[in-house]
């Protein structure tokens, strides 16, 4: 997981995450580049929370179905 910031206008920063580095998601524009890091941290990470519950989910779905 990636995100990379962008300076697009004075005092506005675009931020865009990537899983496989081909694919971006636009993630939103931010006023401060801390702003912009903290975003783009903060996606990563809820990415990476929500890919993993779901897979604990279909285990846990798997499991009952056997």
């Amino acid at each position: 997981m990636r995100w990379s910031v962008s300076k697009v206008a004075d005092k506005l920063y675009a931020v865009a995450a990537t899983v496989d580095g081909k694919e971006y998601d636009f993630v939103g524009n931010f006023k401060s580049v801390r702003e912009a890091q903290k975003a783009g941290r903060q996606y990563a990470q809820d990415l990476v929370h929500n890919s993993m519950a779901a897979g604990r989910l279909s285990l846990k779905q798997q499991s009952l179905a056997a």
